[in-house]
């Protein structure tokens, strides 16, 4: 004969409790001192916008570094390359400024964001400039595309050191 195991239910009960909270609490954001937060509605959304400043501060570092090269020798002479790169960056500029200009701040993460809209436009304004000295190779314009690359960088290293750029 085979005998019947029973589970009574509390059983179950507990250890999905168990295994909900230990989920719970390995996947919850947590503050400063590594306390796990309350995920409000409100508490949320500047979680959310925090997350989407790393990453067009990270998106906007990448372009930063490819408009320095548009602005190198590393072409060896081709002209298509450059400008078509140079015309990439400056794209990809313009998309990344769109964004932050269009997600809503929550009243906490308007200063954040009119950093980000700040780096982001003296990135936009640095491939810019990288574009006209590739069309016109002056020394005066090559001059100018570094002075905006090195706005930029300044912008950059100014969100880069707010405290809305703190990963956990």
């Amino acid at each position: 004969m085979k005998a019947e195991i029973t589970i009574p239910k509390w059983v179950w009960i507990l250890s999905l409790l168990v295994i909900v909270f230990s989920l719970g609490l390995g996947i919850s954001p947590r503050d400063r001192d590594g306390r796990p937060l309350l995920l409000l509605p409100d508490i949320k959304a500047v979680e959310d916008y925090r997350r989407s400043l790393v990453d067009w501060h990270t998106r906007l570092a990448e372009l930063d570094g490819r408009i320095a090269r548009v602005l190198s020798n590393d072409y060896g002479g081709d002209l298509f390359s450059q400008s078509s790169d140079g015309q990439k960056v400056l794209n990809e500029t313009l998309q990344v400024l769109q964004e932050i200009d269009q997600t809503a701040a929550t009243p906490a993460a308007v200063p954040a964001r009119e950093l980000a809209l700040n780096a982001a436009s003296a990135t936009l304004g640095a491939a810019q400039s990288a574009l006209i000295w590739v069309s016109a190779p002056t020394p005066a314009n090559l001059s100018s595309a570094q002075q905006a690359l090195e706005a930029a960088h300044t912008n950059l290293s100014i969100l880069e050191a707010s405290q809305w750029m703190e990963t956990k």
